[in-house]
């Protein structure tokens, strides 16, 4: 074949470009009975590449839009895409958090028997069949997140931004196109807060990844290329309307 690109080619470089990668319309979610309307019809895009901050007081509904583009929570309403596919059942989204998705949470939630080299390599298990394949992969990640000296130390033995960079590692694992984050500097001080946004902020632009991160931090929010604001269950974008 010549170097010329198809136009089948060129089609998927189009796609890939202008399909949301997240896209959920219509999403709903209530607790307790009916008692909390915790999302109420919330539309929602990412755009590929992008970062974009949740933001809200607390129990605006951000960490439960957040658990519901990652299939972790069921909506009752409304359909959530994934660079252009919906996925229909809990079998879908296993997939897509073992690959397209990673996911990184307010606590690291390292498992305390494992290194920080195995908890990294805990979900390439059954994906990545290569022991060395996942060793080069661990090596890698641990130099994007200046962590390559604690491969062999235990979470006890980090502080709390030193873990949470080897979960950032964990969910980078199966190299993700899309990263959600659920207030990832929540438990930080301030200085480290700075250097793990900092990181994530690198890593979008070295990966070409799309970061959707929820926070209640405004000066988080600022770095960010855009800003969903939510209260009480509906959400807007800052500077762009109802979304």
């Amino acid at each position: 074949m010549s170097g010329r690109e198809t136009t089948a080619q060129a089609k998927g470089r189009h796609d890939r470009q202008t399909v949301p990668a997240i896209r959920a319309r219509g999403l709903a979610k209530m607790f307790q009975d009916g008692a909390v309307h915790a999302l109420n019809g919330i539309d929602f895009d990412a755009r590929p590449g992008d970062m974009t901050a949740i933001t809200g007081p607390s129990g605006s509904g951000k960490s439960t839009l957040l658990y519901a583009l990652s299939g972790l929570i069921v909506p009752d309403d409304g359909e959530v895409s994934i660079c252009g596919t919906a996925p229909r059942n809990p079998r879908d989204w296993a997939r897509l958090r073992s690959g397209p998705i990673g996911l990184i949470f307010q606590e690291d939630w390292l498992l305390p028997n494992l290194t920080a080299a195995e908890n990294i390599e805990l979900p390439m298990i059954g994906v990545v069949s290569s022991q060395s394949a996942r060793r080069e992969r661990i090596e890698r990640l641990l130099d994007q997140v200046n962590a390559r000296g604690f491969a062999h130390r235990y979470p006890a033995s980090l502080s709390g931004g030193e873990r949470q960079r080897i979960a950032i590692a964990r969910g980078l694992a199966n190299r993700p196109e899309i990263l959600l984050a659920d207030e990832p500097t929540g438990e930080l001080d301030s200085a480290n807060s700075r250097a793990i946004i900092a990181l994530l902020a690198r890593l979008r632009e070295a990966e070409g990844l799309t970061v959707v991160i929820v926070t209640h931090d405004s000066g988080i929010a600022a770095q960010c290329d855009r800003r969903f604001e939510m209260i009480d269950g509906t959400g807007r974008y800052d500077g762009e309307g109802s979304a």
